[in-house]
């Protein structure tokens, strides 16, 4: 019971990562470049059709990242699709915080060896 129930979280972990837009995918690849300031990504929130979005102001073009004003990211966002609905429950800026969160802990431990840790020294 207990490996279908992990098999099926890493099926639903597979699938939110396939979900992502290309600037998130982007962002938390290590191995992309980021701003001066070393960010990878900044993003504004909007309204539409009553739902709250995020969508991001940097974005790589021929030479690297490249700055937008909020109105041309969220042009640009809803012109690709790729803005990201925010949950309910949660305000814009929160969920902007979680994905900073997310994209700052994929970049930092990609491409590491794994070691032991202490889940796998407690079996």
């Amino acid at each position: 019971m207990a490996v279908v129930a992990r098999d099926a979280r890493h099926n639903q972990a597979q699938k939110r990562v396939a979900d992502q837009p290309a600037w998130l995918k982007r962002a938390m690849n290590p191995n992309t470049p980021t701003t001066k300031n070393n960010e990878t990504v900044r993003t504004v929130d909007f309204t539409m059709d009553g739902a709250s979005y995020i969508a991001p102001t940097l974005r790589m073009g021929k030479d690297g990242l490249r700055r937008m004003s909020a109105d041309e990211a969220i042009d640009e966002a809803i012109r690709l699709g790729d803005a990201m609905k925010v949950p309910e429950g949660i305000s814009p800026a929160e969920y902007s915080k979680s994905i900073s969160d997310m994209i700052n802990t994929a970049r930092k431990h990609r491409g590491r060896k794994a070691n032991r840790s202490a889940e796998t020294q407690a079996r």
